[in-house]
């Protein structure tokens, strides 16, 4: 190996598998790591046609690359079938196991929904912790199976900064953004030696910041984008290829497992 493509070549030839992968931080992560010589890489999301999609937009913007780029549905929303539809998302993206991964990205979401405490009952504490909370413990229940085993290998989970920060109407939300950082500590030990690790973002120019902003005239979004950015040290709402470096990050060091990388803007700090 040449001594320049010491670090640059960390992950040539990996296998990644991105879980919420057909649109936001989770393209991004897909875009970094064929940029970064992987040699396969599956993205996965509720939506099929969002899937076809997104691995149509990653062909044809890296179509020089030896890296084999596909997708495949996964429905993390219903609890009568979550669990058996991630046994088959492994299954068809490792050829029942026989071709391992050697790094999981779970970036899967939907749209905050917010509520003030004295609105909330069972079914919506449950139905808001489905994807976020209970899906990365059933993923990374059945992972091992599939993933190449050692240090090398990672599993990176998604959560937000009110996880340190509390917003005011998000007390199941932020219960579930915090437990994922006990969670990622957790899955780290039961797992070891496979690394598992939580990127924790603020407010990222993605879809589910423009649906927090709701359906409002260009100059109440303009208001709501700046409100956003001033909540941050660096006075700007940050980027998915730059939110996706926290994920490459936690690939590439397998020195690092159990922790949190904070990539927020610095708004912890305000």
């Amino acid at each position: 190996m040449s001594a320049s493509l010491k670090y640059s070549s960390k992950l040539f030839g990996a296998r990644v598998l991105i879980i919420g992968g057909s649109n936001g931080i989770g393209y991004a992560v897909a875009e970094e790591v064929i940029e970064y010589g992987a040699a396969s890489v599956v993205i996965s999301s509720s939506n099929a046609d969002r899937v076809a999609g997104a691995v149509s937009r990653l062909k044809r913007t890296y179509s020089t690359t030896e890296c084999q780029i596909s997708g495949f549905p996964c429905d993390l929303s219903q609890d009568d079938t979550i669990e058996s539809n991630i046994v088959a998302l492994f299954d068809a993206v490792t050829a029942n196991g026989t071709q391992k991964l050697d790094h999981i990205a779970f970036t899967a979401g939907e749209q905050p929904v917010v509520k003030p405490l004295e609105e909330v009952d069972i079914h919506f504490i449950k139905k808001t912790g489905m994807i976020r909370v209970f899906a990365p413990i059933l993923m990374a229940k059945h992972a091992v199976k599939y993933l190449n085993p050692g240090p090398a290998s990672s599993i990176t989970l998604t959560t937000g900064a009110s996880s340190e920060k509390p917003i005011p109407n998000w007390v199941v939300l932020g219960s579930y953004t915090a437990a994922l950082k006990g969670l990622a500590r957790s899955l780290a030990l039961d797992l070891r030696p496979i690394r598992v690790n939580v990127a924790c973002h603020g407010a990222v120019d993605t879809d589910l910041v423009e649906g927090l902003i709701g359906e409002v005239s260009p100059e109440q979004r303009e208001q709501a984008r700046n409100g956003f950015a001033k909540a941050t040290a660096t006075g700007v709402i940050g980027k998915p290829e730059d939110a996706a470096e926290a994920y490459l990050y936690f690939m590439k060091d397998r020195n690092v497992t159990g922790t949190s990388v904070d990539t927020d803007g610095g708004m912890l700090l305000l």
